[in-house]
C-alpha cells in the first residue's frame, strides 16, 4: 500500500473560534459494498485516514465506481451556519460535483457546484507494498460478501466547497459525486463543515509532548528478523529464527542501555515446530503462543509452561469458552496476575478486520467469553499486538485503521472505569516514534519509563529505546 508523506505545514491552521463539525448519522447512499467494511456509515466522525491518506476499509467505497452519477445524503448533530464543506476523499480525487443542503426535513438546496477546487495530498509518496494485495486481503476474504474492486491509484485529496455567503441553519447535506470523472477506485473518509473559510485540515490526535521526546538510543542490531512482547527485570523476550528457519524464544539482557547475552530458551519451551513466541509471564509461569488449535473448541494456540529449574514443564493450554478467530494469527497480553487477558483477533463481532478483546478468568482457571473493546478503540481496520503496561490502565497496540504519520502506528488509550468495557481515544504516539514505516514489536518498562520498540534501517533489524515518562500517558 502506497503511503504518502504529508506537509501540514503547507496548511492555514484552524482558529480557535471556527466551528466544525464532522457527520453524525447517514441518510442513505447510492451504494455501498455493504458490512462494516467500506459501507456508506464509514464517513461518521473525522477522518481515519487522513493526513495519510490511501486505501482503507474505514471509508465509504461506492459499490460500481465507474457508473457516474453516486451520492450520499448525512446529517450533523446540531445545525449551524456553514461557510465550507470539505470532503475527504482517499483515492483519486477530483469527482465531486455539488453539494446540496438542508435543515433536516428531507428537502434541500443547491447551495455549492463544483469548480474543482482540489487541495492534492499527493507531495510525495513511499511505497510500502502492493495496493493490488491490500484489496485482495479485504475484499477477497469469503466471509465479506463483497465484489472484488479493481487495481488501486493513490491520489488522495480534500475537495473544498467554499460558498460565496453562509447557509444558516444547516443540519444535513446531500453531497453528489460523478465518479467516472477520474479512472480507478473511489473512497470517502469524512465529510467537515465549518462556519469559516479557513480550511479544515486534518488532526492526528496525538500529545504536544511526543514531539519533544529525547532521541531514541539503538539497543540491539541484527541481520535476522525478530519480535518482541514481553521484558521482566531488565531481560527481554525475543521471538527469533534459528539457523533451521524456525523461530524460537531467546532471551536479552538490557544492560546499561545495551542489549548483552542473547540466549535461546531450553527445547522445553521452544516446543512448536515453526513459532514460538512468549506474551507473558506470571510468577513462574510462562505464556507461550504459536501452537495449532483447533478452531470450534475452546482452544487457543496458547500455552502455560511452568518453570522448573531451567526447563519448562506445560501445565496446561490456555482456554477461552466459544473462542473463535477466523484470522491465521491472534495476540494476547495478561495483567499481573493473570485474571484479566486481552487479545487481537477477528471474529464475527470485530468492527473490520482483527480487534481488541478482553476476558476474565473463571473458577477453573479458564477465561470467559471475549468481549469487544467497542468502536473507541477498534476502527474498520486492523488493531493488534496489545501490551497492558503494569498500572493496568494503560494499553498499547498497533493499528492502520487511524489518522497516522505511515501505515501502522503505535497508540495508546487509558482504561476509565473497572469494567474494562470504558476506554479513552486512542492517542497516537507521534512523530519521533511513528514514521512512514510500520510498527510491529515494542514494549512499555513502566518502573523505568522506557518504550522499547523494533525499527528497519540499512536493511537490520534495530531495537531502539525512548523515555516516555508516566505522566505523558494520560487520555487527551
Amino acid at each position: 500500500m502506497k503511503k504518502f508523506i504529508i506537509l501540514l505545514l503547507f496548511f492555514p491552521l484552524i482558529g480557535d473560534c471556527q466551528q466544525v463539525q464532522w457527520v453524525s448519522k447517514v441518510i442513505k447512499s447510492s451504494s455501498d459494498l455493504g458490512g462494516k467494511q467500506y459501507s456508506s456509515r464509514r464517513v461518521i466522525g473525522k477522518p481515519d485516514v487522513f493526513p495519510q491518506g490511501g486505501d482503507s476499509p474505514n471509508a465509504w467505497a461506492p459499490k460500481n465506481a465507474q457508473d457516474g452519477h453516486d451520492f450520499i445524503e448525512v446529517e450533523f448533530e446540531k445545525a449551524q451556519t456553514v461557510k465550507q464543506i470539505a470532503i475527504f476523499e482517499n483515492l483519486n480525487t477530483g469527482c465531486f460535483v455539488k453539494v446540496l443542503a438542508g435543515t433536516g426535513d428531507g428537502k434541500y438546496n443547491e447551495v455549492f457546484r463544483s469548480a474543482f477546487s482540489t487541495m492534492n495530498m499527493d507531495l510525495g509518496f513511499m511505497d510500502k507494498g502492493s495496493a493490488g494485495a491490500d484489496r485482495a486481503y479485504y475484499f477477497g476474504r469469503r466471509r465479506r460478501k463483497v465484489s472484488v474492486a479493481s487495481d488501486v491509484n493513490n491520489k488522495p485529496g480534500i475537495e473544498y466547497a467554499k460558498l460565496e455567503e453562509p447557509v444558516e441553519n444547516v443540519k444535513a447535506l446531500r453531497v453528489v459525486f460523478s465518479f467516472k470523472k477520474s479512472a480507478g477506485d473511489k473512497q470517502i473518509d469524512a465529510i467537515g463543515i465549518s462556519d469559516s473559510d479557513v480550511p479544515i485540515v486534518p488532526i492526528i490526535n496525538t500529545r504536544k509532548e511526543f514531539e519533544n521526546l529525547t532521541k531514541p538510543e539503538v539497543v540491539f542490531t541484527s541481520d535476522k528478523y525478530f519480535g518482541f512482547s514481553f521484558l521482566k527485570d531488565n531481560r527481554l523476550y525475543l521471538n527469533m529464527e534459528d539457523n533451521n528457519k524456525k523461530n524460537n524464544i531467546f532471551s536479552l539482557d538490557v544492560i546499561n542501555g545495551k542489549g548483552q547475552n542473547l540466549t535461546q530458551l531450553p527445547q522445553s519451551i521452544n516446543k512448536n515446530q515453526e513459532n514460538n513466541y512468549l506474551v507473558g509471564i506470571i510468577g513462574n509461569r510462562f505464556i507461550v503462543g504459536g501452537s495449532p488449535y483447533k478452531k470450534g473448541s475452546s482452544e487457543t494456540g496458547y500455552f502455560i509452561y511452568n518453570q522448573s529449574g531451567s526447563e519448562y514443564v506445560v501445565e496446561k493450554p490456555l482456554e477461552i469458552v466459544a473462542f473463535n478467530n477466523f484470522a491465521e494469527v491472534s495476540y494476547l497480553t495478561a495483567n499481573k496476575d493473570g485474571s484479566i487477558i486481552i487479545m487481537a483477533l477477528e471474529s464475527d463481532i470485530s468492527q473490520g478486520g482483527l480487534d481488541l478483546y478482553f476476558a476474565k478468568i473463571k473458577e477453573d482457571g479458564t477465561y470467559s467469553i471475549l468481549q469487544n473493546l467497542g468502536k473507541n478503540v477498534n476502527s474498520a481496520n486492523d488493531e493488534f499486538l496489545p501490551f497492558l503496561a503494569e498500572d493496568e490502565k494503560t494499553l498499547f497496540f498497533i493499528s492502520n485503521g487511524m489518522s497516522s504519520y505511515g501505515n501502522e502506528d503505535l497508540y495508546y488509550t487509558v482504561r476509565l472505569d473497572d469494567t474494562w468495557k470504558k476506554w479513552s481515544e486512542p492517542i497516537n504516539l507521534g512523530p519521533i516514534i511513528n514514521d512512514e514505516n510500520p510498527q510491529n514489536s515494542f514494549v512499555y518498562d513502566g518502573k523505568n519509563e522506557m518504550l522499547y520498540y523494533k525499527v528497519i534501517k540499512e536493511e537490520k533489524y534495530q531495537l531502539l529505546r525512548v523515555k516516555i515518562p508516566i505522566n505523558y500517558l494520560k487520555g487527551n
